[in-house]
């Protein structure tokens, strides 16, 4: 799996007018914002159905915070970025994002294939990362959500911004 990975769907001038739409018909974008979010309700639903059950490791429990399932799966969180991207050019409407630290931590440990931070002599962390290994390689949750379902949440985010524009259309005549 790369690195790095980008999925857009591009539509120009959506920023500005989502912008303008705050000012103009504030109502008309939450409920686009609303709808966007919906159509990735089922993406946030299979991932979070794929952190497990149990400790990943033994002893997560004994750290602050510990690996606590119902912290860790109502972590994954569906957010709406908006315009407030530094490139204007290209926002992220939507983002997919794990904010529990334990459930971070279980899906993307070893992603930097141990030329992490501080990863000099840490033998502990490449054991830990070895064992988590063992269940998937990260992203073990997140990712393989997002690509079941992306293609389906493409689709529906497009019917949104469409159904805006038409009603932004029908409200000019």
């Amino acid at each position: 799996m790369a690195d790095n990975f980008n999925v857009a769907l591009e539509y120009n001038g959506l920023a500005a007018t989502l912008k303008n739409l705050r000012r103009v018909d504030p109502e008309l974008r939450k409920e686009v914002v609303r709808e966007m979010k919906k159509a990735a309700k089922p993406m946030q639903a299979t991932a979070r159905a794929l952190f497990p059950t149990a400790e990943p490791l033994r002893n997560w429990g004994n750290w602050r915070g510990g690996y606590d399932v119902s912290r860790v799966r109502s972590g994954v969180k569906v957010s709406f970025k908006g315009t407030r991207a530094r490139n204007r050019d290209v926002i992220p409407l939507l983002t997919l994002r794990q904010v529990n630290p334990a459930g971070a931590i279980y899906d993307m440990a070893g992603r930097a294939g141990g030329k992490g931070r501080r990863s000099e002599g840490a033998e502990r962390g490449r054991q830990m990362i070895g064992k988590l290994n063992m269940q998937g390689f990260s992203s073990r949750a997140m990712w393989p959500a997002a690509e079941k379902h992306l293609p389906k949440v493409q689709a529906d985010v497009a019917k949104a911004i469409e159904a805006m524009t038409e009603t932004i259309n029908r409200e000019l005549r």
